[in-house]
């Protein structure tokens, strides 16, 4: 291996790093956003809000775990069997299931806390801050896009 190859692997798994924490950061700013046009959208009384935040936040965190495992179970399916396939597709719907059984089950709990018009505008402002959310996005990649190709 010459010398270039070597710092070029030692490299790397800092630019991985570098890339992660700037994912991650990104994630951050936009929780950050979420919570704001949450709270904005909803106005909360600061007794709904003491009450509301634990209880989102475990939900947020719960389909978290269940989006990481959808993402693990996307596959090329091109290079795989059909039994191996056919353990992707129920694996899929099984995680549909878990997560529409999350959704239930915190449905329930927001319920606890807030009236139905506070639990439907929560619904609500979710849809419109993620249709936000991706209208941003890709507005960011055309951009960029357009950076490209005037270079």
């Amino acid at each position: 291996m010459n010398s270039k190859t070597l710092i070029i692997a030692m490299l790397c798994p800092l630019f991985m790093l570098a890339q992660n924490h700037k994912m991650d950061k990104k994630r951050e700013k936009i929780e950050v956003q979420k919570i704001a046009f949450i709270t904005k959208q909803l106005d909360f009384t600061p007794e709904e809000a003491q009450k509301f935040w634990p209880v989102y936040n475990q939900f947020s965190d719960a389909r978290k775990q269940l989006h990481e495992q959808h993402k693990e179970n996307r596959k090329d399916i091109d290079n795989l069997s059909d039994s191996e396939i056919e353990k992707l597709i129920d694996n899929h719907i099984i995680l549909d299931q878990k997560e529409l059984d999350l959704k239930k089950k915190y449905h329930t709990e927001f319920k606890k806390g807030l009236s139905n018009k506070k639990v439907a505008k929560l619904y609500h402002a979710e849809h419109m801050f993620n249709k936000d959310l991706l209208k941003r996005l890709n507005g960011e990649k055309e951009r960029e896009r357009k950076k490209q190709n005037y270079r």
